[in-house]
Parts: structure tokens; sequence; C-alpha cells
């Protein structure tokens, strides 16, 4: 994804306003955000878009009450930021991409000791457009979202890129587009719809929702579009909020190999009986545990092959090197390999995680490193770093501390090393690498490989039969 989003954001200033608590960004496409917090800490980001009457009272009450429940709350003024998607010339537009770089910069600058995907909340058009966002990006990207007064239009002049499953049709009477329920939505999407909404029609919001995976609608009475009496709708409109974090987090058990509670695991469990001794350890891209990663953990573990997974947004949102990095890798093989009693070792690495995986590789103990079978590599790049940087994605200073990558993968010795790369990808050390080094796999696609994971995960198994 890095790849994709280079051009997205040209600047981005920060000016504190006059009183403690309330702060003004100017960040690319967004324009000119309102930031609300209550401590210095919040546990919770939002990313809260206004309606067509801009960043105004009604909304700035809304944003307020959500800070208040221990939230950053990033402000949207939606007729800024649809004045910008107009601007450009993009076939198709990517507003999930926008929205996730402006959570990880607001994340870094605020030392967020790790990286929270943020709840999307959206008022009027911004109920809209949030859906899209959700709909649009990678299963895990956001937390959930919350639309306030919701109708499945908005006036785009051109159409939203499908993404994860976005479709629409024409709009009335042909202007702009109409979004379609998206049945197989796996993020929590909560609708709050007034009884006596005369702009979104209520009955006609309440089919569409029940259409969308993951989708509540809670109905409320005495409440029009305009959300104008709080106590009618502001309970429950707080517990929607709070009620996205109530989801139990999947606990990594203890093994006699120690303790790795410290290190953000994923577990990915075989829904058919396990294919003997082999498991899986995949570290994901910068993007974190979502998307791809999930996809293609999902399909390995389809095969019998569980897996844990390695969220690399997560893990190196704090500065690491190579040898702290297979320090953990070694960690987490042993105990996996104890807890599930397993004796052969597949490691893959997308993006982020492929370039990083060779440096991992070479220092692990030869104990650990003879059990590993194979090693796929989607996507890699020239070179690794072992830090996420808000620079690496908008280009805006040169990175630093780079390590090549070439070098390191010719010292692993005994391994069989795949390199896939789409073809659309004209930075892949795929394109460059000896067939004595690694085996080249080319793909259709960009650096998402067209969505083509099972070939992916079939790939891997042919080669260890």
């Amino acid at each position: 994804m890095r790849r994709l989003i280079y051009f997205l954001i040209s600047f981005f200033i920060l000016s504190a306003t006059a009183y403690a608590g309330e702060e003004t960004l100017k960040f690319g496409r967004f324009g000119n955000v309102m930031i609300y917090r209550n401590s210095l800490k919040p546990s919770h980001v939002v990313l809260f878009v206004s309606g067509d009457g801009g960043w105004n009272l009604g909304v700035i009450d809304m944003a307020k009450s959500l800070s208040a429940l221990d939230a950053i709350v990033v402000g949207i003024d939606i007729t800024h930021y649809m004045k910008e998607l107009r601007n450009t010339d993009e076939k198709c537009s990517y507003p999930a991409a926008d929205f996730e770089l402006l959570s990880k910069f607001i994340q870094k600058h605020y030392d967020f000791p790790k990286y929270e995907p943020p709840v999307l909340v959206g008022y009027s058009s911004g109920a809209t457009l949030v859906y899209a966002v959700l709909v649009q990006a990678p299963t895990g990207t956001f937390q959930g979202a919350i639309s306030l007064g919701f109708c499945p239009d908005l006036p785009l002049d051109r159409p939203l890129c499908r993404g994860s499953g976005l479709e629409w049709k024409s709009g009335p009477k042909g202007k702009g587009y109409s979004f379609l329920p998206f049945h197989e939505l796996k993020t929590p999407w909560i609708a709050l719809q007034g009884e006596i909404d005369m702009v979104c029609d209520a009955k006609a919001t309440e089919l569409f929702v029940k259409q969308v995976g993951e989708g509540k609608l809670i109905s409320l009475p005495n409440v029009g579009h305009g959300f104008s009496v709080p106590k009618n709708w502001m309970p429950q409109f707080k517990e929607a909020f709070t009620g996205l974090f109530n989801k139990p987090k999947q606990m990594v058990e203890k093994s006699e190999s120690g303790d790795i509670s410290d290190l953000p695991v994923v577990e990915v469990m075989p829904s058919i009986p396990e294919s003997g001794k082999r498991m899986a350890i995949m570290v994901s891209g910068d993007g974190g545990w979502a998307g791809i990663d999930r996809e293609l953990a999902g399909a390995l573990a389809a095969k019998g092959i569980p897996v844990a997974g390695v969220d690399s947004l997560q893990y190196f949102w704090k500065p690491k090197n190579p040898e702290i990095a297979a320090n953990d890798l070694e960690r987490i093989i042993k105990h996996y390999l104890n807890l599930w009693g397993k004796e052969r070792i597949v490691i893959v690495g997308y993006s982020l995680g492929a370039d990083v995986i060779p440096f991992m590789i070479t220092r692990l103990s030869s104990e650990v490193s003879e059990k590993i079978e194979l090693i796929a590599l989607l996507g890699p790049e020239h070179t690794a770093d072992f830090e996420f940087h808000i620079t690496d994605w908008i280009g805006l200073s040169p990175q630093l501390n780079l390590h090549p990558l070439l070098p390191e993968l010719k010292k692993i010795k005994n391994i069989k090393i795949l390199c896939f790369y789409g073809d659309e990808e004209k930075d892949s050390l795929c394109r460059d690498i000896d067939i004595a080094i690694a085996k080249p796999m080319r793909l259709e696609g960009g650096h998402h490989f067209g969505g083509n994971y099972q070939f992916i995960a079939d790939s891997i198994l042919n080669e260890l039969k």
C-alpha cells in the first residue's frame, strides 16, 4: 500500500488553538481538521466526518461527547474533502487510504504507545462516506463505524474504487452514486436512524442495514435528521461507541517455552484437521494485520496449517533493530513449536514483513533455523527498515537506516525461498533476484496481487510437496 498513496498527502501543519484540549490540524485533502481530547493519552481514536453543513456546532457537540469517552476525535469537514476529491484526475477515489493515513499520522504525532485502529463516525452525508470507507478498506483497518442519519447516496463526480467490496449504482436522477449493501462486511457498522427523519427514509435505511454483514440499526423515536434534541439520541450514541470496544481480545496461550503476550501475535487455526507437523509464521505488511495478511493466513489454515501472525504495524510502531526482531521471532517460533506440537516451519512475509524477514532468519539460532522448510516473500523491496515512519507513506523525507535486502538473502542457505511480485510492481526485488537465491513468482496485478491469495497459498504448499 505504501506505493499507492505517496501522492495522497502533500503537506501537514500543526497549530494549537488558544485553549487546551482543542487543536487545529491541516492535513492534505482533509484541509483544516479539529482535534478534541480530554486527556494527554486517550485510549481511542475517532475520525468524525461532518454533514453538508461543514464542521459546525451540531457535529462539534457530537465530537466532544466522544472525547469525553477517552477518545481523541478528529473533526473532518466533508465539504472540503469532497471538493478535493473532485479536483483529482483519478479514475476512481480510494478515501480509505486517506483516512487510514490520517489516523496513523495523528497517533504518531501524539506518541500513542501502540497503534489503535480508529472508529469512523459520520453525520448525514458524512454517515454515507464513513460507510463507503469502511466497506472499501481491508478488514481490520478500522475498529468500526457509526452513521447518524444515513442515506446510501453521495453527490460524487466520479466513483469510489471498489476496494474490498464497495459497490454502487447511479444516484437519484442520475446524479452521484448510491452505495449498495455489502453482505460480507466483517467490521461492525452501526446506523443510528431517526424515525421521523424527513431526509433519509427510516424504512429504507432499515432495509439497507439488514442486508449488511455486521450491520446494526438503532432506531430513534422522536429524532429527525437534525439530531437536535440530544436526550433523544445521545445515550444510544455513546453506548454504540463504547460497545465497539467490548469484544474480548484474543489471548495468546502460554507454553513451556515462555510467555509472548508482549508481542502482537494473532493465531489463525485450521477449520479442518491439521496436516502433519507443519506450522506457519506470517509477518504482515505495514498496514497491520488486515486484508491480504488475514486472507492468506486463512487460506493456509484452510489447508490444515495453523498460522501465527505478527502485526508489523504494531510491532514496528516503536523502533527495533534486526537483532531485537530476530530474538522476538525466535521466541514466537519456539512458543508455537511447543504449544502446537509442530516440527517444521513455513515463514511468510508481506511487504514490510517480506523486507525484514531475511534479517531475522539469518540471526536465528541453528536449533530454530534448521526447522524452516520454506520462506515466502510477498512484494519485497530492495531495502528494509525496522521502524514504521509516517514519512515512508507520504514521501516528505528520505528514509534513513535502510538495510540492503539482497546481501542478506544471499546469507540464507539450505532453505527454499519464493519471491512473489505483481506484474504491475516496478520496484520489487523479485524482478531482479537470481533464481539461485530465490524463485521469482509473477502474478497479475499490483502490490496486492489482484486478490489472488489462494494461488499464493497453493504455490507455497506445492513447493512443500
